[in-house]
């Protein structure tokens, strides 16, 4: 084991997380619209997605009311804007996309405001209400989907053009783009 070296227990997550770069979009059960950026997420079978998020945050709550949200998939141009609302709570800034000063566009089946242009848009309802409550494991059962023109290949059914434009989180604003690194 010669060629290994051992770090410490506590980046487990730094091994495996990399995840990933969505927006997850949601709407207070006042009407408040709320979008946070997130990397902690995953498939959880074909038509079901699964992300973890902090229990304090006001995305949270707004999920647990409505038991709705979106994910959105953006890509690099999206990335100072991405770190804008990443960096501010609801609870503290109120309506986000205003706090941002960004045009917000309605997702298409559930109508909750999501940041535009985003490679895709995956719209979900709330499922395992009590997991999410108890760990912040949030898992949605995916209503509907879109993608850019271009990104999706039907025939084979998959996502690698998109793939290719996403964004990996490592730490603190440095990004895996492209197989490369971005600090921004």
């Amino acid at each position: 084991m010669s060629i290994y070296e051992k770090i410490p227990v506590k980046s487990a997550n730094r091994l495996l997380c990399g995840g990933q770069i969505i927006n997850v979009s949601s709407v207070s059960a006042e009407g408040i619209p709320d979008v946070m950026t997130a990397a902690w997420n995953c498939p959880f079978d074909s038509d079901e997605v699964l992300v973890v998020l902090d229990k304090g945050h006001t995305t949270t709550a707004n999920i647990i009311a409505t038991e709705k949200f979106v994910i959105s998939i953006p890509s690099q141009p999206d990335i100072a804007l991405i770190n804008k609302v990443g960096s501010a709570h609801g609870r503290d800034v109120g309506d986000k996309f205003v706090w941002a000063d960004v045009k917000s566009e309605k997702s298409e089946k559930l109508s909750i405001p999501v940041l535009p242009d985003a490679l895709a848009y995956i719209e979900c309802e709330l499922t395992e209400k009590d997991v999410f409550i108890k760990t912040g494991v949030c898992l949605g059962k995916v209503v509907n989907i879109y993608v850019k023109k271009g990104l999706w290949n039907a025939e084979n059914s998959h996502f690698a053009e998109g793939m290719k434009q996403t964004m990996r989180y490592v730490y603190e604003g440095l990004y895996l783009i492209d197989g490369k690194e971005v600090k921004i």
